[in-house]
């Protein structure tokens, strides 16, 4: 497939010689496509926590099977894997589990939130055969009262379970995230679902939104986020690239005060 760089008219401070208006073939099996989608994703140093999802034209983030597979594409999971190679752990909500039957990443470990601790039915265990699996975690974060139910459900799969405080069973944002600090996880992706990522957004601690937009519109489904209560917030674009299918890959970043 092929992607054109639409955003921003240089590269310049990315390190790249690309400018608007240049389109570039992504093979899934070339070493230097990776290359090149690894430096237009590449974060800024330090901490950071993106979220990376797709949704329709509508804002719909499932499709007619009601997954997001259908709104996906080769391209979108290719930089969907350029993401997640960047980070030191995919966060995600335990509906998220259920719903995607997600695969363990191959390059970051994995973190669940779940406020019941009931994750039954769901391989956790990363899948053995190169040395990057040897090195990859999977932590279910839970409160308290819910890990003798996360162990249970978890029983054998050599995921770690991290006890946080909650509040009347509901884990807060910014403790998900110190926990994943202080286990050495602070290049955190966090991919949903709707009501996870919306509870990121509302904490106002999302330096970066990934959105990749489907050219379809979907009726009658989940939204790309959720919040309880109603928040604004400012982002600006970084960066914008067209896939000769019609569909856009965008990178948002948080419109910050500048410090004094």
């Amino acid at each position: 497939m092929t992607l054109t760089w639409v955003f921003p008219q240089s590269e310049g401070q990315a390190g790249g010689d690309d400018a608007a208006g240049l389109s570039r073939t992504i093979d899934g099996l070339d070493p230097a496509s990776r290359d090149w989608l690894l430096l237009r994703y590449a974060p800024k140093p330090g901490p950071y926590l993106r979220v990376n999802m797709i949704a329709s034209l509508n804002g719909s983030v499932t499709g007619s099977d009601n997954t997001s597979d259908s709104l996906s594409s080769r391209l979108d999971r290719r930089i969907l894997g350029v993401i997640r190679q960047l980070a030191d752990v995919v966060l995600i909500g335990a509906g998220s589990v259920r719903a995607e039957g997600y695969v363990i990443p191959a390059r970051a470990s994995l973190a669940v939130v779940t406020a019941s601790g009931d994750l039954a039915g769901h391989r956790l265990a990363p899948r053995a055969g190169t040395e990057a699996d040897r090195s990859r975690r999977v932590y279910v974060l839970c409160p308290r009262a819910a890990v003798a139910r996360a162990q249970a459900t978890t029983a054998g799969s050599g995921a770690v379970i991290v006890p946080l405080e909650d509040q009347v069973g509901t884990l807060t944002p910014a403790a998900v995230v110190a926990a994943l600090h202080s286990l050495g996880l602070t290049r955190i992706v966090c991919e949903g679902g709707p009501l996870l990522a919306g509870q990121f957004f509302a904490a106002d601690l999302v330096d970066e939104l990934c959105l990749s937009t489907s050219p379809q519109i979907v009726l009658g489904a989940r939204g790309l986020l959720e919040s309880a209560r109603p928040v604004a917030t400012g982002f600006s674009l970084r960066q914008l690239l067209l896939d000769d299918q019609g569909a856009l890959y965008a990178r948002w970043e948080r419109s910050r005060p500048a410090s004094s």
